[in-house]
């Protein structure tokens, strides 16, 4: 098991090696560390990475503006010939560092749904984008939340149970997983899902969960959960 100060002397002579500080990825690909050894220790990445007495190497966010990113993402989407995970982004700029990395798209675009929105108002009525207009919607049915009247009827998909920070959210998604890449960037932790149910009453079946727990509720989507709480969510695979 890695001490404190084995991390931070395995986190100081990798950056020795590679002549510069490595992003948090970067860093727990390329060595035995794990981000479970960090997290016995640090709140955060930066934490450990201030602490071992190196400088945060964070790629230059301000080099492109809205325009250009638009551009890069779509020239991303062309290039695979579908819509690139958090991972191939972030691949890309490991391989090419005047290539922006994930969290910048993410942040000055928008996550998953907003960035398909983002790109569509930049595509416009622009001829020769059939191929990103058919992809970003594909996008936005699959990955956003619509919360219907109930006049309108049901709405399938999946309530998900996930966690971060010792905290436990349930909420609802088309794509649970796209939804675990949504809620990492916006933490401090890598939001791990525990359980899904598939149900074609997204908004029912959210809210009778959010009403069973409800004294155990912390904010938000967000609870304080027991194992038998736990247990009890996780035997269900289907609502109908």
């Amino acid at each position: 098991m890695w001490t404190k100060q084995d991390i931070i002397k395995e986190l100081q002579r990798y950056a020795k090696e590679i002549g510069k500080t490595p992003s948090q990825k970067v860093f727990f690909d390329n060595t035995e560390v794990g981000i479970y050894d960090r997290m016995r220790f640090w709140p955060n990445y930066g934490e450990l990475v201030r602490e071992a007495g190196l400088t945060p190497n964070e790629f230059d966010k301000t080099k492109y503006n809205h325009d250009q990113l638009c551009r890069l993402f779509i020239r991303m989407v062309r290039d695979g010939g579908k819509w690139p995970t958090r991972g191939i982004l972030d691949v890309k700029h490991h391989s090419d560092l005047s290539f922006p990395d994930s969290s910048t798209f993410y942040k000055k675009l928008g996550l998953t749904s907003e960035l398909a929105k983002t790109i569509l108002k930049f595509v416009g009525d622009k001829r020769g984008y059939k191929d990103i207009v058919d992809i970003c919607n594909i996008v936005i049915r699959e990955n956003e939340d619509i919360n219907f009247p109930a006049e309108e009827g049901v709405v399938p998909g999946y309530i998900y149970l996930g966690k971060q920070n010792g905290s436990y959210k349930i909420g609802k998604s088309k794509n649970p997983n796209r939804r675990r890449e949504d809620i990492t960037l916006l933490g401090s932790e890598p939001f791990e899902l525990v359980h899904e149910i598939k149900t074609d009453d997204m908004n029912g079946v959210e809210k009778y969960w959010h009403e069973r727990f409800k004294s155990r509720h912390k904010r938000g989507e967000w609870f304080n959960l027991t194992r038998t709480d736990i247990s009890a969510f996780k035997q269900w695979k289907k609502i109908a």
